[in-house]
């Protein structure tokens, strides 16, 4: 409960998420050493380890070139990318997209419909903006509970602290998953008294 799909309305609630627009990030790109002039790779999107998209990527010096095929009419579309580099503050560089659109400097680019564009272009929100504060709450004390080994979902109670954890740490860990989980079904208390005094009225 208190998750996505849990029904919950907010304004955005009307715009695509980030999550379903096939995100093509550069640091992931650099991290596996791909970014190599004069080479081409594939990359492909996953969906519980099962490919759901994929796309062909030539990389030049300053730019990429993505290459893939629109699942609704089968054309192939080619699109170029300006890429470039800062340097970071303790040596080496860091690499960036420049949004075909608005020409921003950004680390993920989407692909919400034809063209990559970064997210505002795009027009995409990210999942937890269509969240409410019990929403968030929920969400981040998951977080903290994955972190301690313990069960998903907030209405099942702590768990044991992880071995080789310092007490310190966990408890600190627990204050914060426990102050969270209290915001999280306050929020679904009220949420529940506006449904019952809507049936009672």
């Amino acid at each position: 409960m208190g998750g996505r799909g849990s029904g919950r309305r907010s304004s955005y609630s009307g715009k695509p998420e980030t999550n379903d627009s096939m995100p093509l990030d550069i640091r992931k790109i650099t991290r596996k050493g791909l970014l190599v002039p004069g080479s081409s790779l594939g990359w492909q999107w996953t969906v519980n380890d099962r490919p759901v998209a994929s796309i062909r990527i030539w990389v030049d010096r300053e730019s990429l070139v993505l290459s893939y095929r629109m699942k609704s009419t089968g054309e192939v579309v080619e699109q170029r990318v300006q890429m470039h580099t800062t340097s970071c503050h303790l040596g080496g560089q860091r690499h960036w997209f420049t949004c075909p659109r608005c020409s921003k400097r950004v680390a993920v680019l989407y692909a919400p419909g034809r063209y990559f564009a970064c997210r505002q272009c795009g027009g995409l929100v990210y999942a937890t903006q269509k969240e409410g504060a019990g929403d968030r709450a929920a969400t981040r004390a998951d977080k903290l509970r994955k972190r301690l080994g313990w069960e998903a979902g907030i209405l099942n109670g702590p768990g044991a602290k992880p071995k080789g954890m310092h007490c310190k740490t966990f408890l600190r860990l627990k204050s914060q998953h426990d102050a969270l989980v209290q915001i999280s079904l306050q929020d679904m208390a009220r949420q529940l008294g506006c449904v019952q005094r809507l049936l009672e009225g």
